[in-house]
C-alpha cells in the first residue's frame, strides 16, 4: 500500500510538472535551473509535517527549496524558533519574505537564495523538504557527515531510498494521499571500541565490534575470553544501547547504555541477575572505525 501511495504521486508530481513546463514562463524563470519545479505544501501536509518533527525551544529548522516560505513561517509562529528557508530561485526568496512580513515573523525567520547542494545547514536541529528522489538521494551523504546526531529530517512525498525512515504517516489533502516521512540522523558507532569493566569479581578488558547500516547496527561483545553476537540494534541519535546474555554467567542479563561523544561513548552498564541487581558506568574509547555503509 506504501508503495503504491508512492507511486501514485510521483506520477501526479510529473504531471504538475509537465503543466507547469507548459506554462508561459518569465526570462527570469528560464534563467534559473530549478532540480524542482516549485509545487507548494498544502497547510495540511505542513501540519503533520511539524507535528512529525516536534519542535521544541532552541530548534533550527532549515527548509531546503522553501518556495514561497510556508513551512518556515509557520515554524516560527507555532514554536517561535529561528528558521531558515533556501531556495534557488530569486523570486521564490522574495515572495517569502514578502509573506514573513505579513505574518510578523520577519525578526524570527531568514531567507537565503542558494543552491542546496552548495549551502551550509549544518546547524539545523530540523530540516524539512519537498523535492525529488534523486535530488533526496543526492544530499543523503550530507544530511548523514554534516548533520548532529538527533537532527531530525522531514520529507514530503519522497523518501531516501534504503534508509529506512523513523515513522511514516499518510494524510489526504486535495483529493490525493500525502505521504511524510521522519528520519533522527544517527550517530556513526561502527568500528572497534575497547574499555575496562568489573564483572564477577574480575576487572576485565571489554571490546566491541560493530557494523552499521544507517541507525542499525549489529556486531560482537568479548568479554574477557567469552565473545557473544550482538542482536541487530538501533542508534537513536546519539544514544546506544545493547542488551546481552553472556553464557557464563548464568541468568545474567548486561543492558549498555551511552551516548557517542566524538570517538568516546559514556554511560552505565546494567547487571541484572537472580541474585541481585547492580550498576556501574562504562566508558569506552574507539580504536579503529572501520567501513560503514551509513554515508560517511
Amino acid at each position: 500500500m506504501a508503495r503504491e501511495f508512492k507511486n501514485l504521486w510521483l506520477l501526479i508530481f510529473f504531471l504538475i510538472l509537465l503543466l507547469s513546463c507548459l506554462q508561459p514562463v518569465s526570462l527570469h524563470s528560464q534563467q534559473v535551473k530549478l532540480d524542482v519545479p516549485f509545487v507548494p505544501t498544502p497547510y495540511e501536509v505542513v501540519d503533520e509535517m511539524l507535528r512529525l518533527a516536534e519542535l521544541k525551544k532552541g530548534d533550527v529548522l532549515y527548509d531546503l527549496g522553501c518556495g514561497d516560505g510556508r513551512i518556515v513561517i509557520e515554524a516560527a509562529k507555532r514554536a517561535g524558533i529561528r528558521a531558515v528557508g533556501i531556495d534557488i530561485d530569486p523570486e521564490r526568496i522574495e515572495e517569502s519574505k514578502e509573506n514573513a512580513r505579513k505574518a510578523g515573523v520577519e525578526k524570527l525567520v531568514e531567507f537565503r537564495c542558494q543552491n542546496i547542494f552548495e549551502a551550509d545547514f549544518s546547524e539545523a536541529t530540523v530540516v524539512t523538504m519537498y523535492l525529488l528522489p534523486d535530488v533526496n538521494i543526492r544530499l543523503r551523504p550530507t544530511i548523514l557527515r554534516k548533520l548532529k546526531p538527533g537532527t531530525r529530517i522531514v520529507s514530503h512525498s519522497f523518501d531516501m531510498d534504503d534508509w529506512q525512515p523513523e515513522q511514516m504517516t499518510y494524510i489526504a489533502s486535495e483529493l490525493y494521499p500525502h505521504t511524510i516521512y521522519l528520519w533522527i540522523v544517527p550517530a556513526n558507532v561502527s568500528g572497534l571500541w575497547e574499555w575496562k569493566m568489573n564483572l564477577n569479581g574480575q576487572k576485565i578488558t571489554s571490546r566491541l565490534e560493530i557494523e552499521q547500516r544507517f541507525q542499525k547496527f549489529r556486531g560482537s561483545l568479548s568479554l574477557g575470553e567469552e565473545i557473544i553476537s550482538v542482536p541487530e540494534s538501533q542508534v537513536n541519535g546519539n544514544l546506544i544501547e545493547i542488551v546481552v546474555t553472556p553464557k557464563k554467567l548464568k541468568e545474567t542479563t548486561l543492558r549498555f547504555s551511552g551516548r557517542d561523544e566524538r570517538d568516546r561513548i559514556s554511560g552505565e552498564i546494567q547487571i541484572v541477575s537472580h541474585v541481585r541487581n547492580s550498576t556501574e558506568s562504562w566508558e569506552a574509547q574507539r580504536q579503529a572505525e572501520t567501513a560503514t555503509d551509513i554515508d560517511r
